[in-house]
């Protein structure tokens, strides 16, 4: 780390100034670091305070530092006013969530503000946003209802959940797919049979070359988006070409943790509680070990106990699987007598923060005010 040195700054511009820094880092992610530093203030006073940074190669390097006070501790007495630097051992922060923005002609859209139990894109973003930590963005699908027209896009999606773009890995919702009339009547884009709307709001992102599936690596963990929309994705069965390539996508990596996403969920407490079209992946996510499955579609929050395929608890070897269907645009409850029933369910709007560690991972579910409602922890099958 840099020497030791005093910082004679009000905390506001070095909070200021370390959230105008952090963006151009994110890029270059290696590592995460908490650091403690006495902080001499413009009024002689000094501050502890907790830096949350995402150094560019190594501990050696420049840190983009977030500040934040450390409660109880403002006061406490440091008596070497200096730098010290920890490395914290976490890894990489990802954020995960689906069905987001209101469609503009909704009658809860209020000029974008909503009601309390929908159209609440803009304040559940804004969390998302201020959560200057993520490395990522999953988009779990539905960004845009009621389907994605464009025009829509600009007034609803892009200027609340769209702020993440540079951050989001996107997969496909039945959104993205929906023709004829929309809820308020407008006609869809006809251009929906194919996702071209999507495809063209989120472009290379999207990966239109493979039809929306794709993988990539971040710290430890391998990261897998599908298409589940299996009609248009040319099929999810065993035999189908998506299968066969997340079969091969799991055979050719080399992490120790593997995370899968997609739009609707294999096992739900709502709707009709599970989908047999999406066994043959599960299947072939327990088979190669697997550590956690994330969806959309319902409009709530469900954590699952770890499953085999089937359903069947399984604590040793099973899939962890988190519905986050609460980017805004409404909510769902869920039916008591569902199977398999998630361990830990909410009917309200937020997003799941998640750090992937090294050989495990630690979650939370932050709702649209800030508040964290669910936390868990899972080893990854390694």
């Amino acid at each position: 780390m840099p020497s030791a040195h005093r910082v004679e700054l009000p905390l506001v511009h070095a909070v200021s100034l370390a959230r105008d820094r952090l963006p151009r880092v994110r890029s270059a992610w290696k590592g995460t670091y908490l650091l403690r530093c006495n902080v001499e203030m413009s009024d002689g006073s000094n501050t502890l305070l907790r830096v949350l940074g995402l150094a560019v190669t190594a501990v050696a390097s420049a840190a983009a530092a977030l500040l934040t006070p450390v409660p109880g501790l403002a006061a406490s007495p440091v008596t070497e006013p200096g730098l010290e630097a920890t490395v914290a051992g976490a890894g990489p922060i990802v954020g995960a969530v689906g069905d987001m923005a209101c469609d503009p002609a909704d009658s809860r859209f209020n000029d974008g503000a909503g009601t309390t139990t929908a159209c609440q894109q803009s304040q559940t973003s804004n969390v998302v946003v201020a959560d200057a930590s993520l490395t990522a963005v999953l988009g779990l699908g539905d960004y845009q209802y009621d389907c994605g027209d464009p025009a829509d896009y600009a007034v609803s999606y892009n200027p609340t959940w769209g702020r993440l773009d540079q951050l989001m890995n996107p997969t496909l919702g039945n959104h993205e797919y929906q023709t004829g009339t929309d809820s308020s009547g407008a006609t869809c884009p006809t251009t929906n049979t194919s996702a071209d709307s999507y495809f063209q709001y989120f472009g290379a992102a999207a990966h239109p070359d493979t039809n929306g599936h794709f993988s990539f690596d971040l710290g430890t963990w391998h990261l897998i988006a599908l298409n589940a929309n299996c009609r248009m994705a040319g099929g999810c069965g065993a035999t189908s070409a998506q299968t066969r390539w997340l079969q091969a996508d799991l055979e050719a990596t080399t992490q120790p943790c593997v995370l899968a996403f997609w739009h609707q969920p294999r096992f739900s407490g709502a709707g009709t509680g599970s989908v047999a079209a999406y066994k043959p992946w599960w299947q072939a996510l327990y088979a190669a070990h697997a550590d956690v499955v994330l969806n959309g579609h319902r409009h709530n929050y469900q954590r699952f106990a770890p499953l085999t395929p089937d359903g069947v608890v399984d604590q040793a070897a099973g899939i962890t699987e988190y519905i986050v269907g609460t980017g805004g645009v409404g909510l769902h409850g869920v039916k008591s007598t569902a199977t398999p029933a998630p361990v830990f369910w909410k009917k309200t709007f937020g997003y799941l923060r998640m750090i992937l560690d090294a050989t495990s991972w630690s979650a939370e579910f932050i709702d649209y005010r800030g508040t964290t409602l669910d936390t868990s922890t899972g080893a990854c099958h390694t």
